[in-house]
């Protein structure tokens, strides 16, 4: 049995190292010039979901709720997701 041993990169304690990515990673990230068309697709990929709450009933006496359900919820969180990556990237990068 072998034992895992990690060299510390910094001379700064474990407590110190931020523990989240801040949004002005993006802003030197190759994809941070996709954020405004970005945010623009996920706005209007929230709208169409927002918009087909309409047939979901539809949807779930043709398919079964389940399906519908978890489809939706994964469709809806992907469109929510690309809205706060755009915004945040844009925010952080007219924020300088």
């Amino acid at each position: 049995m072998s034992s895992i041993y990690f060299e510390s990169n910094s001379n700064r304690p474990v407590t110190d190292r931020g523990r989240r990515v801040d949004a002005t990673s993006n802003i030197e990230s190759t994809i941070a010039p996709l954020a405004m068309p970005g945010l623009i697709l996920g706005l209007i990929l929230v709208g169409l979901g927002v918009t087909a709450l309409v047939r979901l009933g539809d949807w779930v006496g043709n398919y079964g709720s389940v399906l519908v359900v978890l489809a939706y919820v994964l469709y809806m969180a992907a469109a929510v997701r690309l809205v706060l990556w755009g915004a945040i990237t844009v925010w952080s990068l007219h924020r300088r």
